[in-house]
């Protein structure tokens, strides 16, 4: 394949590899803007605040250490891994691995960090992170005047930095190239499949039957993820657990000079509404309650059709699948919106605090993540050619 070209599965349609047009020069001058805009980010004022005379600068560090000073420190360590140790781990190993891309040498433990840097990709949540603030702004406009500082921006830039380099991750050119750097490579067949072969979930690539490691990116080899339907089913039964006191204990709580309240996700979507803020009501209910319960409604297919019978097309269950993985982690606005307004709200006219629901629905978030990711989708084919033979099957009977 050249530069430019890409290659789609034949029988579900999904993207298995792509060229970039500049794949060596190109992700190094992405990760190095990054870095500096995340230096950026990190140095200068994120939201001005002025709330009755009483005015605040403050910084996304300041944000983490008004919740380390409150001792959330759930929260903080949330907020900690996916904004900002989360990314730094990719952009290190992103840059670690293009480097020895772009200087045509392979250096030591770089397909371990190739491998990682893939697992890595649903967890950089600084585009969340970013959006929760727009919904956070609608409502401290309500009651406080806010500018937007430098950092601002640059947050903005920053997200989309993360999202272009993490769709630009091809596995099977990315392992391929770094095979070949390796002193002893060998030419990889990769156009004809071959019998007794398994296909490396990492990197794609065929590898022998009888091969506990993967020859091109070293992971480990299997027919199919062991225990991957027992394992996700596993952590989608937590989810569902976790989701029951995630809705009906304490989410937030609001004090004033004039009034407290304490609401749950749905109270604070039914005030929310009753305030005439109906975007941001809008919001939290998709993010907060819709996209949880489908998330966990569509696993639950996934589950019964890869363990027992298809309740739909392979095709759309295979859509349905990426469709999960992809919307899993924008649950995470509504705590990232709690975050931020309980630093913004911390003086004596009024305050936020965060309730234990905060914690639950943050574990559900994470186990329905897992969920899928433990799941192997090839199960769902594999069930699917099983139902083909056995119509077939049934056909030829007299």
């Amino acid at each position: 394949m050249s530069q430019g070209e890409s290659a789609n599965c034949p029988q579900c349609g999904q993207l298995l590899v792509k060229i970039n047009r500049n794949p060596y020069t190109a992700p190094l001058a992405f990760v190095s803007a990054a870095w500096i805009l995340m230096l950026l980010v990190g140095s200068q004022v994120y939201l001005n605040m002025d709330m009755i005379g009483v005015s605040e600068h403050l910084s996304v560090i300041d944000i983490f250490q008004n919740l380390k000073h409150h001792e959330y420190g759930f929260l903080a360590t949330v907020m900690l891994l996916l904004v900002f140790f989360t990314p730094v781990l990719f952009m290190s190993m992103y840059m670690y691995v293009h480097i020895a891309l772009y200087r045509q040498h392979y250096l030591p433990g770089t397909n371990l960090c190739a491998r990682h840097m893939i697992r890595l990709r649903p967890w950089l949540m600084v585009d969340v992170f970013f959006v929760a603030t727009l919904v956070a702004l609608v409502k401290i406009a309500a009651v406080s005047d806010f500018t937007v500082g430098p950092a601002f921006g640059f947050v903005f830039v920053y997200a989309l930095f993360l999202i272009h380099m993490g769709i630009n991750i091809h596995p099977h050119w990315l392992f391929y190239q770094l095979s070949q750097l390796q002193p002893d490579a060998q030419p990889l067949c990769i156009s004809q499949h071959k019998p007794n072969t398994l296909y490396c979930t990492r990197c794609l690539h065929a590898q022998n039957h009888t091969d506990n490691e993967c020859d091109v990116c070293g992971a480990f080899l299997y027919h199919r993820i062991p225990n991957s339907i027992q394992k996700s089913l596993a952590l989608l039964i937590t989810a569902m657990i976790l989701f029951i006191p995630a809705n009906t204990f304490i989410m937030m709580s609001t004090d004033s000079l004039l009034s407290s309240a304490q609401s749950n996700i749905f109270d604070g979507v039914l005030i929310l509404w009753k305030e005439k803020d109906h975007l941001v009501a809008v919001i939290v209910f998709i993010a907060s309650i819709l996209i949880p319960v489908v998330k966990i409604l569509m696993l639950m297919i996934l589950l019964y059709s890869a363990r027992f019978q298809l309740l739909l097309p392979p095709k759309v269950l295979n859509k349905m699948y990426h469709f999960v993985e992809f919307i899993g982690r924008w649950s995470m606005i509504d705590i990232f919106v709690i975050i931020l307004l309980m630093a913004v709200y911390r003086t004596n006219i009024a305050s936020v605090t965060p309730g234990m629901a905060s914690v639950y629905f943050t574990l559900v978030i994470f186990a329905t993540m897992l969920s899928a990711e433990v799941l192997d989708l090839r199960l769902i084919w594999d069930r699917y050619h099983q139902q083909q033979r056995a119509k077939k099957h049934a056909s030829h009977r007299p």
